[in-house]
């Protein structure tokens, strides 16, 4: 219910501080996938023995690059839908190599989940079923 409360509130608002506030959760995730993608490139020693373990260490790069592209997807306003699916499909996958390897998936787990809110923050109808989007546009 608090939930809905603060959703109410936050699309009754206008001006500057409504934008700030759907664009945080957005510019949260850039810094943490920023960082994440520049550990991969640096090959920080941590990153070097989880993927080595996994088997993925010659492609840190690469998947250090395949963050930052999908992330420029879902920032972009046109591509959002696109880099968010994206991004939930590459952090799914994270979670289940670490819980196929007996780890807890804390990390991708956090991540997927501050994408989830900048998406339904930035366009709730992402989240709407078919049927509902239906009646929306037909009261339109």
């Amino acid at each position: 219910m608090r939930v809905v409360l603060l959703y109410q509130k936050l699309y009754t608002m206008t001006g500057k501080t409504k934008d700030y506030l759907i664009w945080i959760p957005s510019l949260a995730l850039t810094l943490f996938m920023t960082t994440g993608a520049v550990l991969k490139f640096i090959h920080a020693p941590q990153l070097v023995t989880l993927y080595s373990r996994i088997g993925l260490h010659d492609r840190m790069a690469l998947l250090g690059i395949t963050e930052l592209i999908f992330l420029s997807l879902f920032l972009w306003p046109r591509t959002m839908k696109m880099g968010f699916f994206f991004l939930t499909a590459y952090y799914g996958g994270a979670m289940a190599i670490e819980i196929t390897l007996g780890m807890i998936p804390l990390a991708p787990a956090v991540i997927l989940t501050i994408i989830w809110i900048a998406a339904f923050l930035r366009n709730p109808s992402l989240f709407w079923s078919a049927k509902k989007q239906n009646k929306v546009l037909a009261s339109l």
